[in-house]
């Protein structure tokens, strides 16, 4: 008997949903076969078989499983399966651990394993606090970096009242206020905010730059690749070009002490098209043109309001490019995804009187570009650095664009 585990298909989720087995319980698989799908926050993935044989189902459609969990056996034949079942023991668990009790409040706390509830219950970990780590499954480790931040801080009574306040009230039968459930995507992009606060020390830097010049660029682009060339591809093309001059800004970081140094640069763009927010990963910018970045860019915003991307398609980025161009926005401070040191932000283009250099008033257009980024990593004079790079990259776009 081989066990079937789910992988761990992204850094957002503590959990995925079952959505559909696609064999059979007691069918026959080969070495290979996708058996199941499950949903992440922000895509679905097939699970493939890395043996062959008979199939066993452990968990019902729609359940949540966590990564490593057992969620199949697949046996060399039937008369294997039937043997095992025989020996099963019916109470045995073929789903994930159930919830823990419900608070007074109505609300339900996450799930447990059984070694983390243990833990939990030795040391009087409240429910309250295990909702506020803000993970629908929560394991030994967890609950031992929560009693490693209760035991720092002086005033136990104020991790609880904290505790309970980020969990918030679930509603009350008598409460008039509409409820509005928040989605699974939006549930994901929380435990990553809540992550990165968390864990991540970060500053943020800004830089004035004018787009003049990359905005006639992008246009000549446009008409001449019959694709769509703007600011966001351009900035793309910049901040993947300097990775050998700015290593530390797409590094991730390892134990405390050390860092790990990106080997190409693969570069993660936000898209939120109204069917959630997507980062997906443009990889190996440095060996794309600008015409072929804003292709990609292209195809990804299509599929986002479509459908959608697999899970693979929003891992491995090593910096991210956070686009917030409405017009109106002067200046944006994204969070440091965890695992990267640095995202750059795009606000939106303004326009200004100057003196250009005879004297003469003009009009010129400019953007702000951020950089948040983990200040365990990098200071802020390379952070500022690595800035005006991006700034001589976007006011003299040539090389950008390859002309």
């Amino acid at each position: 008997m081989r066990d079937l585990i789910v992988p761990k298909l992204n850094n957002n989720d503590t959990s995925y949903v079952l959505t559909d087995w696609l064999v059979d319980d007691g069918g026959k698989v080969a070495a290979g076969d996708p058996v199941a799908e499950v949903e992440t926050s922000k895509a679905a993935e097939e699970l493939a078989c890395e043996h062959g044989g008979v199939l066993h189902r452990l968990v019902a459609v729609q359940q949540e499983c966590a990564p490593g969990q057992v969620i199949g056996h697949v046996f060399d034949d039937e008369e294997a399966r039937q043997r095992w079942l025989a020996r099963a023991t019916p109470a045995a668990p073929a789903t994930p651990a159930a919830p823990a009790a419900a608070d007074g409040d109505g609300g339900s706390g996450p799930v447990l394993t059984d070694s983390a509830r243990d833990l939990a219950a030795a040391h009087g970990v409240t429910d309250a606090e295990l909702r506020a780590l803000g993970r629908s499954v929560l394991r030994r480790t967890d609950v031992e970096r929560l009693l490693a931040d209760r035991a720092t801080t002086p005033e136990p009574a104020v991790v609880v009242a904290a505790a309970a306040l980020a969990a918030g009230d679930a509603p009350r039968p008598d409460d008039p206020r509409p409820v509005h459930p928040l989605p699974r995507s939006q549930r994901a992009v929380a435990a990553v905010v809540t992550e990165s606060h968390r864990e991540v020390p970060a500053a943020l830097a800004v830089i004035k730059v004018r787009v003049d010049a990359a905005l006639a660029v992008a246009r000549r682009l446009t008409r001449a690749t019959r694709t769509l060339v703007g600011l966001p591809e351009l900035l793309v093309k910049a901040v993947g070009g300097l990775r050998e001059e700015h290593p530390l800004l797409f590094a991730s970081p390892a134990d405390g002490n050390t860092v790990r140094l990106a080997e190409a640069a693969h570069v993660g763009v936000t898209i939120d098209v109204g069917t959630g927010l997507f980062i997906p990963v443009i990889r190996d910018v440095e060996e794309l043109t600008c015409a072929e970045v804003a292709e990609t860019l292209m195809d990804l915003r299509t599929r986002a309001g479509a459908e959608g991307f697999r899970a693979g398609e929003l891992t491995g980025g090593t910096i991210v490019v956070s686009l917030h161009t409405d017009p109106d926005v002067v200046l944006a401070g994204p969070i440091v995804f965890p695992g990267q040191t640095c995202v750059v932000a795009l606000g939106g283009t303004q326009d200004e009187l100057a003196f250009d250099a005879a004297g003469q008033v003009v009009a010129r257009r400019y953007v702000n570009v951020s950089a948040a980024y983990d200040h365990r990593v990098v200071n802020g004079r390379e952070a500022v650095a690595f800035l005006q790079a991006v700034k001589a990259a976007l006011e003299a776009p040539d090389r950008l664009a390859g002309e």
